[in-house]
């Protein structure tokens, strides 16, 4: 989940954002890892191991053990560790901190909410960087990552983090798939992706503390970003160059809405006398 953090908040577990298993049986391949069965254009599997998806796993079960390592050592509230590390704070990214866009989706907000999006994101990124590729996988999660943090930024007053807008951008990836191998889809996935993203979404409007617009900027980003770069070495089209336009004016037209509404909220620069 993208949690909005909150002083007064209890901890709350988040629901699992997903789950299935992709069983050696429902995709055949051959030697070439060229898909052997059903209609439809062919497509190539990455079958190296998911590193990237560990590294990312790494990465923020790391900044989770710093973080709180940090706040043990110096007594810093949660709160204060957030704000230090990188979360999402409106006032500050319209005041030029943009990097917390980035640096947000790697901070988590208490042990639960790092173990439900680990697990979210140790069953679904796996699946998306075979079809993706290792490259296009890193560059969808981050992107997706961003989207969802840009979303948060422009339409929630309240300061966020959590890597759940990267893990909407990798379900958002697989409704790409099913567009490309509608047979596949079906068959490895049937309909459980759609319960599970709606379900979420529900999740996050009916529960308080949950940044559901992290959820929703992530999944458009991953969706987005997906029929950008297309699946695992997919001949490139024309019709990505629209969707890369589209992709960088919704981040300056985000960037700007952001600026307008928070703007006038920060006090000016001082200039030299």
């Amino acid at each position: 989940m993208y949690h909005r953090w909150d002083d007064n908040q209890d901890d709350r577990p988040d629901v699992i954002e997903g789950e299935y298993e992709v069983l050696d049986g429902d995709y055949k391949a051959n030697d070439s890892g060229r898909g052997a069965y059903g209609n439809g254009p062919q497509f190539m599997l990455d079958k190296r191991p998911p590193y990237v998806t560990y590294t990312i796993l790494g990465i923020n079960i790391a900044m989770w053990l710093i973080m709180t390592i940090t706040g043990l050592v110096t007594g810093m509230s949660q709160s204060e560790q957030l704000l230090l590390f990188g979360a999402k704070v409106d006032l500050l990214i319209a005041a030029g901190q943009y990097w917390r866009l980035f640096t947000a989706m790697f901070l988590h907000i208490g042990l639960a909410h790092l173990f439900f999006n680990s697990y979210a994101l140790y069953i679904y990124g796996p699946v998306v960087e075979s079809l993706f590729g290792k490259a296009k996988f890193l560059i969808l999660y981050i992107i997706s990552g961003l989207m969802g943090s840009l979303f948060s930024y422009m339409f929630s007053l309240y300061p966020a983090a959590g890597a759940s807008g990267a893990i909407f951008g990798l379900m958002g990836a697989l409704l790409y798939f099913k567009k490309v191998r509608p047979d596949i889809y079906k068959r490895v996935f049937g309909p459980t992706l759609f319960v599970i993203i709606a379900v979420n979404l529900i999740y996050g409007i009916i529960q308080p503390g949950i940044d559901n617009w992290g959820h929703i900027g992530g999944l458009i980003g991953g969706v987005l970003t997906a029929n950008a770069i297309g699946l695992y070495k997919e001949r490139f089209k024309k019709k990505q160059v629209i969707m890369w336009i589209i992709i960088i004016a919704i981040f300056i037209i985000g960037l700007r809405y952001g600026s307008l509404k928070y703007g006038r909220f920060i006090p000016p620069k001082k200039g030299f006398i």
